[in-house]
């Protein structure tokens, strides 16, 4: 059984973006979102409902904000609870208290035979720290009360099959944390009724990317054949800020050869790359929160700050397609690297089967300056244990790049 360390009349504050309800059901079927709140919203715990999995339904009571005084709920995921105690007025023993209070209780069963420990049994308090409850034993040893845990009833539903609510590809919100933890990285991708592909991490089920495929045909792709299209894929892996990326794969024809891969990075990074259906288009945020639109029905790009042009061969390269002729137009700096037959990134296998960095070229690019080439091998390595290409540790946040970029190509990614 799984146990809640919130009670009624905890005040919390929001550590990410979380969604605000109006009730108790988190799943996609129920359209009872009503606002997004953003991290650092403090709010007081008024009930909490177990869910089948033993997650946590929790509501909140707003402290501060334009919407103080409302109430909503929230979906509590144990292992990425999203909110955190700040204000708890209450007798608990707190970790750091602990840590505190054992050397002077040790010290305090030494001298038992003073007045206030005549009764080894008798509840000490100590004032050097505050709340903190022990309980001495009849001898020397300590016995520390634990923390309490609410354990709230579970929650009897009209239906055993709610899909609790998970991270949203529809929600713009702040990365989860600032480096991808290497792992074994495999996808599966399943289209969704709002017409596009929702990727999962095969091995923790989590959302961690999306895909808008143009499979013509119109004015991208010519020809109607499932071998042709345009694939735009949106990847965010372990919901890190430090690998977001827009892999484009322009396959011209049924030579897996001829496929030409291109990796695009955007900086800098503030937001996960989300996706949403607004009437006939679908909107993607990009990590620069800049909005690309597209044709929700062709998937054709229609507007925002990408431009594209048709899917092309290239009768001079054994007519292997042409990099995707996508323009980004926006404000931020992009990283472009583009490659036939290959990922433009990461080790590759030489004729005698040993692996060598990739020999591509990487483009940065800003809108008013001149583009500046920077060898693949020095913004991305393969992990030799897991086979996954990630962003060099040192380019893992803005920082670390914008002083890399500044060196390279003088200019910043501000």
């Amino acid at each position: 059984s799984f146990c809640l360390a919130l009670k009624k009349g905890d005040q919390v504050e929001l550590m990410a973006f979380l969604n605000a309800r109006t009730s108790a059901q988190f799943t996609g079927a129920y359209s009872n979102i009503k606002i997004q709140l953003p991290k650092g919203t403090r709010g007081e715990v008024r009930e909490t409902k177990k869910m089948p999995s033993g997650n946590f339904g929790i509501q909140l009571r707003l402290l501060d904000g334009q919407h103080a005084g409302e109430t909503y709920w929230l979906y509590y995921d144990l292992k990425r609870p999203g909110m955190k105690i700040y204000n708890q007025e209450s007798n608990e023993v707190k970790p750091d208290d602990i840590v505190k209070v054992i050397p002077i209780l040790k010290k305090a069963v030494l001298l038992k035979n003073q007045e206030a420990l005549r009764d080894p049994e008798e509840s000490v308090v100590i004032d050097t720290v505050k709340n903190a409850q022990v309980i001495l034993e009849q001898k020397k040893d300590l016995v520390i009360t634990p923390i309490v845990v609410d354990c709230a009833p579970q929650v009897v539903t009209e239906s055993n099959n709610i899909i609790e609510e998970e991270y949203n590809e529809s929600v713009v919100v702040a990365p989860y944390r600032a480096l991808a933890l290497p792992s074994p990285y495999h996808q599966y991708c399943q289209t969704v009724q709002s017409g596009w592909d929702q990727c999962r991490n095969t091995n923790s089920k989590i959302i961690e990317g999306f895909k808008i495929r143009n499979n013509g045909p119109n004015n991208i792709v010519k020809t109607h054949e499932y071998y042709m299209n345009r694939e735009m894929s949106f990847e965010f892996d372990d919901h890190a800020g430090s690998d977001m990326k827009l892999v484009v794969t322009d396959s011209a024809d049924d030579k897996t050869s001829h496929t030409t891969y291109s990796i695009m990075l955007f900086f800098p990074r503030s937001v996960l790359p989300a996706v949403k259906k607004i009437g006939e288009e679908l909107e993607v945020t990009l990590p620069t929160k800049e909005i690309v639109r597209y044709n929700a029905k062709t998937h054709e790009i229609i507007g925002g700050v990408f431009t594209e042009g048709a899917m092309e061969s290239d009768p001079k390269n054994n007519n292997k397609a042409k990099p995707a002729n996508i323009k980004y137009n926006g404000a931020g700096v992009m990283i472009r690297a583009d490659k036939s037959g290959d990922l433009p990134y990461g080790d590759i296998e030489l004729r005698n089967g040993t692996m060598a960095p990739s020999t591509s070229i990487a483009t940065v690019s800003k809108k008013g300056f001149k583009d500046c080439k920077i060898p693949s091998k020095d913004i991305w390595y393969t992990d030799k244990k897991d086979g996954g290409v990630y962003i060099l540790a040192s380019l893992a946040t803005d920082k670390g790049l914008d002083e890399f970029i500044k060196k390279q190509c003088a200019f910043s990614l501000y």
